[in-house]
């Protein structure tokens, strides 16, 4: 017996059929919508992922030049602006934003106002004084509650018939002139009387660098004989000296000087330094001659005859790094650097 499907029957299971796929389709739809709206999420916050944090450190009352490296260490950018103020140390940070303790991503930006000195020095009559007093003038100027310097330039010597040795004639600038702590005042000393009236002045105990330049201006040949010390304030003084004190001297005469010299094992910003060089093999005959130059000036250090294997030993007093040229009759022959620690 065959049986008949009821009304509609057959239709719904059609229509059933006919959702099935449907339905794996949207789910399919479904599932990779989601995928995608999960790895764009992640791929969106990796790449608006904050950068590393940082604490901003307190660098009021601090001199920027101290803090500068330390804060690019950190991961922050200064960003500085000047105010002139003349009772503040100059470079000192005044204040800083944002303040101390706030927390920043890393490479931000802080904001320092920096304090500029602008001292003006009232430069003090030096004429008449003895060199080495006339440099200790200069090192030791009070201001108000202060205590500022200025640094010696160039010392030149001439002969006088009527000023003693090593005493100063005139300066520049002038007395009374007002100047910036970094101007240098250049001094003109007398050598003391010339040839053939010259006599040896007193330079035992002195330092090699304040009786150089006089030994020279009076036309005599300088002979270092260095003796070693263990005492660094003897490092440069003048222990002995020949011709002695009041001895009649003529140019190209040697005079010797034994210079007490203490070996350090680092460079401090002053010092005295032991310069050993061997003229080359290949190097002429000549005026061999020994230019300085460094935070205080540039000068003669070594100036004798020689040649080819020959040594050249000489002190010299050094401010801050220093490049040593060694001459051959007025043209360069070599060059040593010296570099503080």
């Amino acid at each position: 017996m065959t049986r008949k499907n009821a009304p509609g029957e057959g239709t719904g299971e059609k229509k059933l059929t006919l959702f099935i796929p449907i339905a794996r389709i949207a789910a399919i739809y479904f599932i990779g919508f989601s995928l995608f709206i999960l790895v764009s999420t992640i791929i969106l916050l990796m790449l608006t992922k904050p950068d590393r944090e940082v604490v901003i450190p307190d660098v009021e009352g601090k001199m920027f030049i101290e803090t500068y490296n330390s804060l690019i260490r950190k991961g922050i950018r200064p960003e500085i602006r000047f105010r002139d103020i003349s009772d503040i140390d100059d470079g000192m940070i005044l204040s800083q934003y944002p303040k101390k303790g706030k927390i920043v991503p890393e490479n931000s930006t802080i904001k320092l106002l920096v304090s500029r000195s602008r001292y003006y020095i009232e430069v003090p009559n030096l004429a008449g004084r003895e060199l080495q007093i006339a440099r200790n003038n200069l090192r030791s100027i009070h201001r108000y509650d202060r205590t500022l310097s200025l640094e010696t330039g160039t010392v030149s010597y001439i002969p006088s018939e009527t000023v003693s040795d090593n005493i100063v004639i005139d300066q520049s600038p002038p007395a009374g002139e007002r100047v910036t702590p970094d101007r240098k005042i250049n001094l003109l000393v007398s050598s003391g009387a010339s040839a053939p009236n010259a006599l040896m002045p007193d330079v035992t105990g002195q330092s090699l660098e304040l009786c150089f330049d006089l030994l020279r201006a009076k036309g005599l040949r300088i002979i270092q004989e260095i003796v070693v010390t263990g005492d660094m304030a003897l490092s440069g003084s003048v222990a002995s000296q020949a011709p002695a004190q009041g001895a009649l001297t003529g140019k190209g005469q040697a005079c010797t000087l034994r210079v007490n010299w203490r070996p350090m094992e680092t460079r401090p910003y002053r010092a005295y330094e032991k310069v050993d060089y061997q003229v080359p093999a290949g190097a002429p005959q000549g005026l061999y001659e020994a230019q300085v130059e460094d935070g205080a000036s540039k000068r003669i250090r070594f100036s004798q005859a020689s040649g080819p294997g020959k040594k050249i030993i000489f002190l010299f007093g050094r401010t801050g790094n220093a490049v040593v040229t060694i001459l051959c009759d007025k043209k360069p022959v070599d060059t040593i650097e010296i570099d503080v620690d």
